[in-house]
């Protein structure tokens, strides 16, 4: 039985007891300030508090839409005319739901945290190593939630204090949020216990150092990424699991190739945090909602198609037994999948490709054909954010960009070892094998076998913008060849989004993004 660090949110503030004079009508169910947040027990509600922000749509499926779906991984023929229109990078509406409430979900799980960061050390404790526990969780978590804030909108408001509605916060450069991201996740990688037992939803010492390798390596600092990701890999406490799609089931969570996921489990009690609902309630869905707009009709909604780079991408070279990556098969349904991986059935039912209803490939990835026969609104199987496999290919890179060609027999090593568990030939026995002579040789290569790994993830709108999407004509118009969105739509300045209309408008302290 799945271990869950929240079911419920407990919030992190006293209700106020009613007045002795009974001709004052106060509300016994108002929130107030002076009566919160006086004791220990008081931070660590707040804390929960600040895990379950998990559990709105950014972390249950918006991570997806705004990484993946603004990458070449997807377009969208979509009849929803807003959802095709983002994902095909048309900006009409800055304000555009996944845009405006991806922002205001981010910026309201930075408030919880700092609430948090900030009353713990007003309140008395009784063990100090327990509040440095409190604070190195709640700096965690926000390190995390202003890495995405910065990756996706580069230059965002820096607010460190407890937020009210008319504050206007000054815009703060990009290098300036690295600063204070690596300065959280420093200290929560510092402070963090290798792990928690029976709490595997809680971040821990190697959730804050991967963040902090996936910081640098995307702020260009590439010696202290391959330091950062150095500490996982050589940790000895992780290892890939035999079969790949175990890290993409319920059944097989938080195995050794887990470094944090969020935990999710079958309960759908109520649209909490969907579309602007509120999920502050005590009741609340723990499921994520990102299958139904993955998955090709008749079991989603067919809102997100796949490029078919991807499946030629994948049959650039066979295994040892002369068959296809399997990862092909577990990440997309394609017209030949049905032939390629004879015996394959797509939903307990499906045995062939239907040209009636699929048009285009489709992410077959964190969906549940694999032991139902169609969709819920919420699927139980946990949202992994940190993974070995994706941390190897990002060591493997730093590797390479830090030390030059002299890194790439150790950067080799780590690619092969995800190769050898889809039963591929190490790179030197490869059909690929001239990529190990040289620097450049390496790194192109090693960008394939990366989205090979990890595609349809949470990390491809980052990795395209790292390799000079938007400022390496050469790169982007490569880009632009093989995806028509980006031929038709892209122009430099759109590897960041747009800041919300809404948010400029009302704060004379921001600026939108240089080509909106």
């Amino acid at each position: 039985m799945k271990k869950f660090i929240i079911i419920s949110l407990l919030s992190a503030v006293l209700f106020s007891s009613c007045s002795e004079n009974l001709l004052e009508l106060n509300n016994p169910n108002s929130l107030v300030s002076t009566n919160s947040w006086n004791t220990q027990d008081d931070v660590k509600l707040g804390l929960t508090g600040a895990y379950h922000v998990l559990y709105n749509s950014f972390y249950n499926s918006f991570n997806a839409f705004l990484i993946s779906g603004q990458s070449d991984e997807f377009f969208s023929q979509s009849p929803d005319n807003v959802l095709s229109a983002f994902v095909n990078l048309v900006y009409g509406n800055y304000d555009q739901r996944w845009n405006a409430r991806g922002w205001d979900y981010l910026y309201q799980a930075v408030f919880r945290a700092n609430q948090v960061i900030i009353h713990a050390e007003e309140v008395e404790w009784n063990n100090v190593t327990e509040k440095i526990d409190v604070l190195a969780q709640a700096r965690a978590l926000r390190g995390m939630h202003y890495y995405y804030l910065t990756m996706l909108w580069k230059n965002v408001p820096l607010v460190d204090w407890i937020s009210a509605p008319q504050d206007q916060a000054a815009e703060t450069p990009f290098d300036e949020l690295v600063v204070f991201i690596e300065a959280d996740l420093k200290f929560a990688a510092e402070n963090l216990p290798e792990s928690y037992a029976g709490e595997p939803g809680r971040v821990n010492k190697y959730f804050a150092y991967a963040f902090l390798g996936k910081l640098y390596m995307n702020s260009g600092q590439w010696a202290k990424a391959k330091e950062s990701f150095a500490v996982v890999v050589k940790s000895n406490k992780f290892s890939l699991v035999a079969n790949y799609m175990d890290n993409f089931r319920h059944d097989t969570e938080n195995n050794t190739e887990s470094i944090w996921e969020i935990q999710h489990l079958d309960i759908n009690t109520n649209m909490g945090g969907y579309f602007g609902n509120s999920n502050d309630g005590a009741l609340t869905q723990h499921g994520c909602y990102r299958e139904k707009f993955m998955s090709g009709t008749p079991y989603g909604w067919g809102d997100y198609s796949a490029y078919p780079w991807l499946v030629n991408m994948y049959k650039d070279e066979k295994d040892k037994n002369g068959s296809y990556d399997i990862r092909l098969c577990n990440n997309l349904v394609y017209p030949d999948l049905f032939t390629d991986f004879p015996g394959e059935v797509v939903f307990q039912t499906r045995t062939e490709w239907d040209s009636n209803i699929w048009k285009d490939p489709w992410c077959r990835k964190y969906t549940t054909g694999y032991y139902q026969s169609s969709t819920k609104w919420f699927t139980p199987i946990n949202t992994r954010i940190l993974r070995y496999g994706e941390i190897l290919m990002s060591y493997a890179e730093c590797l390479v960009e830090a030390d030059g060609a002299s890194g790439i027999p150790e950067a080799a090593r780590y690619v092969d070892m995800v190769r050898e568990r889809v039963n591929l030939y190490p790179l030197v026995q490869s059909v690929h094998k001239d990529c190990l002579n040289s620097q450049n040789a390496f790194i192109d290569r090693l960008r394939i076998e990366r989205e090979k790994e990890i595609c349809f993830e949470y990390d491809r709108f980052f990795d395209l913008r790292r390799w000079g999407l938007g400022t390496d004509a050469a790169f982007t118009q490569s880009v632009k060849d093989r995806v028509r969105k980006y031929e038709v739509s892209f122009t430099n300045g759109k590897e960041w989004l747009p800041k919300p209309e809404s948010e400029v408008d009302n704060n004379p302290n921001l600026n939108q993004n240089e080509g909106y």
